[in-house]
């Protein structure tokens, strides 16, 4: 099995290009299991699969995707990257000088 980075890049085309601005869908097998992708433009999917889709070819030659192998090691660092990160928390401390100061208005009581 193989990884492929498969980008939309319809929005790189011409302003006056049929497919300007499209979003483009990939339908592919997995596990006797038909399924489809939809991949608006700019965006990007990692697509695990044993050999590419003709669907994917027929993108690929009308120059509206392109395709890249990503090995192993890459897609672990973009996971780990992707992956949020906790920030430590600082302890504070407010003395008693610098504690927050109560408004200066007073509530109007109702008599």
């Amino acid at each position: 099995m193989s990884t492929y980075k498969i980008t939309n890049i319809t929005n790189t085309a011409g302003k006056r290009d049929f497919k300007f601005n499209s979003e483009l869908s990939i339908d592919y097998v997995d596990n006797m299991v038909k399924k489809v992708i939809a991949i608006k433009p700019g965006n990007s999917i990692y697509l695990n699969v044993q050999s590419l889709p003709l669907s994917v070819h027929r993108l690929r030659v009308k120059g509206l995707i392109t395709v890249t192998e990503v090995s192993p090691a890459e897609l672990t660092k973009l996971i780990e990257e992707a992956k949020p990160k906790t920030k430590a928390k600082a302890k504070t401390t407010i003395k008693e000088d610098e504690a927050p100061k109560k408004s200066g208005r007073k509530k109007k009581e109702e008599e």
